[in-house]
């Protein structure tokens, strides 16, 4: 995005450019509100032209004294509007001052002839962009209301100083040639200069109805990237045998550690068409790659029924910050993340069934994901889980509370590498699940989880029962597990080891039904104080070393 302060800059480049698309570009820059109206103004004293400024475009223009009249063909930008006369009167030239920051405006239709629904917008963009060298290509074209043909394969904006395309105020791409399986690729894999430094797209309707389909980008970021109110009209059909795009609808590495990227009120919420096909290889909404080492922000981004993952992130090697987004009905995951990424104030939802197996949320490789205030609804079959833990390092959940109405399957399940801590802080369950066999909404494969402040209420609305808690690490122990002020309501049991263990922690909770310990279980060293226990408690097996007080229903 450019800066207030930016747009404010001015550099030493000479444009020429039509009078026409003169007016048009004072109407980007937010100064032609008190030129546009009239062939003739003439100055009172002092007075400041009127402006229709966008609220973003902070730039104002005041009247110089000088008369601004059909044969004024010269502006110089400063503290105020100057006019001078050329002997040209056709051409107007725009001086933009000193360092080149504030992008030249470019309209495609009347500078660069390109006339919608005819001529090939994407080849005359990148046919402007390849004239100049990487350091003189500092362009923002302007796209006017309509739709606009895009009928050239993945334009690559290898490297440039500024590129930015806007629909003003939006504009249709329609694309128009069953060879394009990728609208545009964005900088290098590598971090080397020339790159691309700043790029931006925003406020654009991508339609792919009929025998279409296409990525919309691949970007490698160096400075800034900007992809904001682009929406895709039309379902993806990928592994259409004639005419299946990129894999990638939207993604976004950062080459950078200092790169930063903002994806901004994006949706694509038209699905994927399903094949009877593995699901590898069905496109993906928005991702990031490996390649990204910078930061990622994905702001009130939508996508529905995408069938390999909603929001991708989990292999990149950067930071992603999901915030305020919403996943309805994608299979492999809704949002499945990665190392020191952030899923804060999202929603998944799932009301159809996707044809594959889907979680909502997936966090795996490595640790430090933090997860606050995700509200997740159900009311379909879960082949798996709604929330899948496989990461190898802390993780941090709060304020998720999920609605289950659907069948069978678990709720969460968590499987990391048995060091790390995955914690749950305030949390809710309520499962009025239909199961078709007996299973526990929750299960604890792996050692140091803790949930702490948690409310699980499970009824079945089936004739099998909906347990609670079951914790098994399929023949390996399983420690430190951590139950502190939780209220866990099931059919049958609230809580079952069906492993050995020690160091728990179950202090201070209500358990509404059963609690148990299987033959073969040894469990050692345990706290178990303060606890309500609404239901019986069977422990088989062994049991040494126990401590704790003050529990109801339970004598240690």
């Amino acid at each position: 995005m450019v800066s207030d302060q930016e747009k404010k800059k001015v550099s030493t480049t000479e444009q020429s450019t039509s009078r026409r698309s003169y007016l048009g570009a004072l109407t980007a820059l937010g100064a032609g509100g008190g030129l546009v109206g009239s062939s003739t103004q003439k100055s009172k004293g002092t007075t400041q032209a009127a402006s229709n400024q966008s609220p973003w475009e902070g730039i104002s223009v005041s009247d110089s004294g000088t008369e601004v009249t059909d044969d004024i063909s010269h502006l110089d930008f400063g503290s105020s509007l100057a006019a001078t006369e050329l002997e040209n009167d056709n051409n107007v030239r725009i001086d933009l001052d000193t360092e080149g920051t504030n992008p030249h405006i470019v309209n495609v239709e009347s500078d660069l002839g390109v006339e919608p629904n005819e001529d090939d917008l994407w080849e005359a963009v990148y046919d402007h962009y390849q004239s100049f060298s990487p350091s003189n290509r500092n362009h923002m074209y302007i796209v006017p209301p309509g739709t606009w043909l895009v009928e050239t394969d993945n334009i690559h904006l290898d490297a440039h100083e500024f590129f930015g395309i806007r629909g003003n105020p939006s504009a249709t791409l329609r694309i128009n040639d069953q060879d394009i399986d990728r609208m545009m690729t964005v900088g290098t894999i590598d971090d080397s200069v020339p790159h691309a430094q700043r790029t931006v797209m925003q406020d654009f309707q991508i339609d792919i109805r009929g025998d279409f389909d296409t990525g919309i980008g691949r970007w490698y970021t160096y400075r800034f990237g900007l992809i904001e109110r682009v929406n895709m009209r039309g379902s993806r059909n990928r592994l259409h045998p004639e005419y299946g795009g990129d894999r990638h609808t939207i993604m976004v590495d950062g080459v950078k550690s200092t790169s930063t990227n903002l994806i901004r009120a994006c949706h694509l919420n038209n699905w994927d068409v399903q094949h009877d096909a593995d699901q590898v290889g069905h496109a993906i909404a928005y991702s990031s790659e490996p390649n990204h080492s910078g930061l990622n922000v994905w702001e009130g981004c939508q996508v529905t029924g995408y069938t390999d993952n909603g929001f991708y992130m989990s292999t990149s090697n950067g930071r992603n910050l999901i915030t305020g987004c919403t996943a309805v009905n994608c299979a492999g995951a809704g949002i499945r993340i990665g190392a020191n990424d952030m899923v804060r104030n999202c929603k998944i939802i799932m009301t159809e069934e996707p044809a594959h197996p889907w979680s909502g949320l997936w966090i795996e490789n490595g640790g430090g994901q933090v997860v606050e205030k995700l509200y997740v609804q159900n009311n379909i079959q879960k082949p798996t889980e709604i929330i899948r833990c496989t990461h190898d390092g802390h993780a941090r959940f709060t304020d998720v509370h999920i609605n289950d109405q659907g069948e069978g399957g678990r709720i969460i399940r968590v499987n990391d590498d048995d060091d790390s801590k995955t914690t749950f802080n305030s949390c809710t369950i309520t499962d009025r699940s239909s199961p078709s066999t007996s299973d526990y909404g929750v299960y604890v494969q792996s050692s140091n989880v803790r949930f702490r402040d948690c409310d699980f209420d499970f009824e079945s609305q089936s004739d099998n029962d909906r347990h609670g808690i079951y914790v098994n690490g399929r023949g390996d122990d399983v420690d430190n597990l951590v139950l502190d002020d939780c209220d866990i309501n099931a059919d049958g049991a609230s809580l079952r080891f069906a492993d050995g263990g020690e160091k728990h922690r179950v202090q201070h909770s209500t358990f509404e039904e059963l609690v148990m310990s299987d033959a073969n279980t040894s469990l050692r060293d345990v706290l178990w104080l303060g606890n309500h226990h609404e239901g019986r408690t069977v422990f088989h097996g062994e049991r040494s070393d126990w401590k704790g007080d003050f529990n109801w229903g339970f004598e240690i």
